[in-house]
């Protein structure tokens, strides 16, 4: 870090810090395999077997439902608007609206890592005058209020306090504005044990703060409309066949029993990821 960057982390909690040498070691590989696209390739795998941190990214080949929901999304709501894309990672997600939706993204994330793999990969898509990555706590970000017409965020609630976070949303969206949140989950029992089995794969406070339905509940605290949609229970069956002929075929049939069973109310909660919707920020919140 250069001294501007070491000032700045001077003032956070060691929380912050932990996350910021975690991530940094993360991103030094560029290629995220679980955002802005469902094909997983042998490109992919690589990163994954190569890259002792990337070793549960393997889970992520079954994500093509949730992806393109939330892709279908931006297309809808992010044509042309200011968007803040909120612990950015690596961008493709930033590059993508700014490519595909032609939306004005800011990107903001505490790893400098990040941030600089964003702007090279800005430059590299032909969007760097559409977009602009700055190194933020996501906690008190110090941009002006009602800024944003949408917020997106991906993976990144439960490394935050959320209450701060949630209000922080709620302060820099417009009257009016969205915001959607890609969350995995924390009530199924045997994904919790493998967490606890893998602790070298992520921050203890990340383990600790995996969202359940109480933390997602918290948002109508700040937001009008809460809705969330629940994705991948019966498809965590594909992940072993993912290099084989028959996970495409599989993972549809997965895929269509996910459909059924996840309108269960008693096993809903059991999935391994949830998109949320949040609207109409609140801008008293309310006590």
């Amino acid at each position: 870090m250069n001294n501007e960057k070491k000032t700045e982390a001077s003032s956070l909690e060691q929380r912050k810090l932990d996350e910021i040498e975690f991530h940094n070691r993360i991103r030094l590989v560029t290629d995220d395999p679980h955002v802005a696209d469902t094909r997983w390739s042998p490109e992919m795998e690589r990163t994954v077997s190569e890259n002792p941190l990337w070793a549960n990214m393997k889970y992520y080949s079954i994500e093509r439902r949730s992806r393109e929901y939330i892709k279908n999304w931006f297309s809808t709501h992010c044509q042309n608007a200011r968007v803040l894309d909120l612990c950015c990672g690596n961008g493709a997600d930033s590059i993508f609206l700014a490519k595909v939706c032609n939306a004005e993204v800011v990107g903001c994330d505490l790893s400098d890592v990040s941030i600089s793999n964003c702007r090279a990969l800005a430059e590299r898509e032909g969007v760097a005058a559409k977009t602009c990555f700055d190194m933020q706590d996501a906690e008190r970000m110090n941009y002006p209020d009602n800024s944003f017409d949408v917020v997106t965020e991906y993976g990144a609630l439960h490394h935050v306090d959320l209450p701060k976070v949630y209000a922080e949303i709620a302060r820099v969206l417009r009257p009016g504005g969205r915001a959607i949140c890609n969350e995995t989950l924390g009530h199924n029992l045997a994904i919790h044990w493998y967490r606890k089995l893998t602790p070298q794969l992520r921050t203890p406070w990340e383990v600790e703060h995996i969202l359940k339905k109480p933390q997602i509940d918290l948002a109508r605290k700040y937001f009008r409309k809460v809705a969330v949609h629940h994705y991948h229970l019966a498809t965590l069956i594909a992940v072993p066949f993912r290099n084989t002929l028959i996970f495409q075929p599989l993972l549809t049939i997965l895929e269509w029993l996910d459909s059924i069973i996840l309108k269960i109310p008693l096993l809903r909660w059991q999935s391994w990821q949830a998109v949320i919707e949040l609207e109409n920020p609140m801008k008293e919140i309310n006590p």
